[in-house]
C-alpha cells in the first residue's frame, strides 16, 4: 500500500470554546503545535476540555474564537467540512460506532462512498484495510458476532479507508480490558509508522500516554505547562 510521506501538521491559537450561553467554559485560550508526524497524547481529569478540542480539530463543532490550521489550512477557511472530514482526518472513538446492520466490510467501506471511487475501488480498498489489522478473515461478518478488539479493528480500518493525514482518537481504548487495549494500540504504532500519520490520542490511562511521543496535561479548559511527573493526575 501507498504511504504518505508525512502527516498533517496542527496548530491551535488562543482558541475557546463555551457552552449553554457562555456558562461552562470548556476552552480558555488553548494554543498547541503538533509536528507532522507527531504522536500526541492529551490528557487531564474528565472534564477538562480534552474532548472539546478533539472535536474542534476534527471539525466536529466550530471555536467561539482562536484558529486552528490543519495541514496548512485553516478550519475557519474550508467550505466543505464533510469533505475534510471524510479525506483529511480519521476519527476513532472509545465506542466502535459501526453500523450494526452492516457487514465489517461495508462498514469500513461507507467512508468512501461519493468520493471518486467505484464500487470495485472501494471494496478493494476496504478488503485491504481489514487484512492491514488482521481481519480479512471476518469481512462478511456483522458487528455482533465480534468480539469488543475485533469492532474496534473495524473501525480502525474504517477509520484509515481514505488515508487520512490526521488520526484523532478519542479514549479508544477506554472500553477494552488491558490486553486487547495494549493490541489496539500496538497496531495503531504500526500504521502510524507506515502511513507516518499525525495522531492526537485523548486518554485517562498512563500507560497509553507512555506510548505517545509527547504528553500534553489539561486542566479546566487550559493546557497545563509541565512535565509528566509535575502534572495533575487523571481522574
Amino acid at each position: 500500500m501507498t504511504s504518505r510521506a508525512s502527516g498533517a501538521a496542527v496548530t491551535c491559537e488562543h482558541v475557546r470554546k463555551s457552552f449553554e450561553g457562555g456558562r461552562i467554559q470548556a476552552l480558555i485560550d488553548v494554543s498547541l503545535d503538533i509536528a507532522p508526524g507527531e504522536f500526541v497524547a492529551l490528557t487531564g481529569r474528565s472534564g477538562c476540555g480534552k474532548s472539546t478540542l478533539l472535536n474542534l480539530i476534527g471539525a466536529l463543532d466550530r471555536p467561539d474564537a482562536g484558529t486552528i490550521t490543519v495541514g496548512g489550512r485553516s478550519l475557519a477557511d474550508v467550505h466543505n467540512l464533510a469533505e475534510y472530514r471524510a479525506t483529511t482526518v480519521g476519527f476513532i472513538f472509545q465506542f466502535h460506532y459501526l453500523i450494526p446492520t452492516l457487514s465489517a466490510l461495508w462498514n469500513v467501506e461507507a467512508p468512501m462512498i461519493g468520493h471518486e471511487r467505484s464500487r470495485h475501488q472501494r471494496v478493494k480498498r476496504a478488503r485491504a484495510m481489514l487484512e492491514e489489522v488482521g481481519l480479512g478473515d471476518r469481512a462478511d461478518d456483522l458487528p455482533g458476532v465480534m468480539s469488543g478488539g475485533e469492532r474496534q479493528r473495524v473501525a480502525i480500518a474504517r477509520a484509515l479507508a481514505n488515508r487520512p493525514s490526521l488520526l484523532l482518537a478519542d479514549e479508544p481504548t477506554g472500553a477494552l480490558d488491558s490486553t486487547t487495549g495494549a493490541n489496539v494500540l500496538a497496531l495503531l504504532a504500526r500504521v502510524r509508522a507506515q502511513y507516518q500519520m499525525t495522531i492526537l490520542m485523548v486518554t485517562n490511562d498512563d500507560e497509553v500516554s507512555r506510548t505517545a511521543d509527547r504528553v500534553v496535561w489539561m486542566r479546566d479548559g487550559c493546557l497545563v505547562p509541565s512535565t509528566p511527573a509535575e502534572a495533575p493526575r487523571s481522574g
